[in-house]
């Protein structure tokens, strides 16, 4: 290219003399950092000038035309390039990262009580870490240090509430296990992970397909989804949740949106119901924002699923687009709709499915479940625990009581308390957090105080003086998951006797 510039600006030298003032007003503006940098200006006016001499049919008698049929033709040709620039994959991928982060930093109200922290570390690289960190070493690994040693567990760190990862994840071997260490780490931290789902964990190639499976639950019973099982029914995956599908991240450039281009008239082309031309974001984004504003309004992170308990998702971006046969129809800003029936099959599968609200710039997340596989045990009591415990909203208050606890514990170390004494402590704190009257209790009311019911426990150890046992009974406030209507036709309604 610096060749045929050089011989561009060999060639008309004449042309340059007549152009310098114009092309000096155009390096003052561009501002060019070196010789060549210049010369190229100076051969992108030559250019121009030739441009319109040798396009005889462009010129016309009315000068004013002549320039706005160039200036057309120009924007026609910068319109190809941005176009063939923005659906380039790996461009958008750049562009999915960095307004998904821009999309989770304008939707938090940052200060001291909630800072974010970023991390700029590639899935690739996060693999290769944990590899060199291999079953019980995973916490001697980098990330370990850094979200659990330099904070959690250093007097005075400031622990993680939630860990965002802007991947997404499918069943490959490689993928299950970042996401095994990745609970591990969630865990030790009492941080959860949450990321996004790859359309290949379902075996589809793009979430416009997720109507055509006739049964989610039957694609995990086959042979290549036998490490995924195991991670889901691994104690630690409680700790990791992926959300689904992906979300408009921005409106498609063009002079009627909201996203414009001011420099030249630039109107993106999109390809409707396809959606390889939309900029994309990963939905985790939307959780994040929904997390931090449950944890601003509420002191907790319990509010964050449900149309009406803060699993709305607003003010998406939303486009219009032409179908081809003379109507209209709004671009999905999540992707795709997914039905009531579909998002409960995803919810049993371990996955956190966000849902659109046909007609509207809104989605819902309606379910928040962990990866992890609840079990069935012979005792309602016991089966009903572990469905609660792979919620993540119950996950999250847990680990905030977990993180204050092992701090006022730690505070403690050197006094000389009793047994009871101790346990006094620590039950009269968690009863400020235990609404009085759960069940007349509103909503607002729940989320200021999350605990319907909480018990202390405190034994020394007798094997290690001075050491204590402690055990903490936390009884959440239940979220309505769903509920089956039956209906019938009678002459007369029952009597209330």
């Amino acid at each position: 290219m610096d060749n045929e510039a050089q011989v561009l600006a060999g060639e008309a030298p004449a042309e340059l003399d007549e152009l310098s003032e114009f092309s000096d007003i155009l390096k003052q503006t561009i501002k060019p950092r070196s010789d060549i940098a210049a010369r190229e200006v100076d051969n992108a006016v030559v250019a121009l000038v030739r441009e319109a001499l040798d396009d005889q049919s462009v010129v016309a008698d009315d000068v004013i035309d002549t320039v706005d049929a160039m200036l057309a033709k120009l924007d026609k040709k910068l319109s190809d390039q941005m176009n063939a620039i923005l659906h380039n994959e790996e461009f958008q991928q750049f562009e999915a990262s960095w307004r998904g982060l821009a999309y989770t930093l304008n939707n938090a109200e940052t200060d001291a009580s909630l800072r974010v922290k970023v991390l700029n570390v590639s899935k690739k690289e996060l693999q290769a870490m944990m590899r060199r960190f291999p079953g019980a070493k995973w916490d001697k690994s980098p990330l370990f240090n850094i979200v659990y040693e330099q904070n959690l567990g250093t007097l005075g760190g400031k622990p993680f509430g939630c860990l965002i990862g802007d991947y997404h994840f499918d069943h490959s071997s490689a993928d299950v296990n970042l996401l095994n260490s990745m609970g591990k780490i969630s865990e030790a931290s009492l941080a959860p992970f949450i990321s996004g789902a790859s359309p290949n964990l379902l075996g589809l190639d793009e979430w416009n397909e997720i109507a055509a499976p006739p049964d989610l639950s039957e694609i995990f019973e086959t042979p290549e989804y036998a490490q995924w099982n195991s991670l889901r029914d691994s104690e630690n995956s409680r700790f990791v949740a992926l959300t689904l599908p992906r979300v408009l991240s921005r409106e498609p450039y063009s002079q009627n949106s909201n996203s414009v281009v001011e420099e030249f008239n630039f109107e993106e082309e999109t390809d409707g119901h396809a959606g390889n031309q939309y900029a994309w974001m990963n939905s985790a984004h939307a959780m994040a924002a929904n997390i931090n504003r449950a944890f601003k309004e509420h002191g907790w992170t319990v509010r964050i699923r449900g149309v009406t308990s803060g699993g709305e998702v607003a003010n998406l971006p939303t486009h219009v687009f032409d179908t081809g046969d003379g109507a209209k129809d709004l671009k999905c800003p999540t992707e795709v709709s997914i039905t009531d029936r579909r998002e409960g099959e995803l919810s049993k599968a371990g996955l956190i499915g966000l849902i659109h609200r046909q007609h509207t710039d809104k989605a819902v997340f309606i379910g928040a479940q962990s990866l992890y596989r609840p079990k069935t045990y012979v005792d309602d009591q016991a089966t009903a625990s572990d469905n609660m415990s792979s919620r993540i909203p119950y996950i999250f208050a847990v680990s905030r009581f977990s993180h204050y606890l092992k701090a006022m514990v730690r505070d403690k170390i050197g006094q000389s308390p009793d047994v009871s004494q101790l346990q006094r402590d620590l039950q009269a704190w968690v009863n400020k957090y235990v609404a009085g009257n759960p069940e007349s209790a509103s909503e607002m009311e729940k989320a200021k105080k999350p605990l319907a019911g909480a018990k202390v426990e405190v034994v020394e150890d007798e094997l290690n003086p001075g050491y204590y046992q402690g055990k903490f009974f936390l009884k959440p406030h239940f979220q309505l998951e769903g509920m089956d209507i039956g209906m019938s036709l009678v002459s007369k309604l029952p009597s209330g006797k």
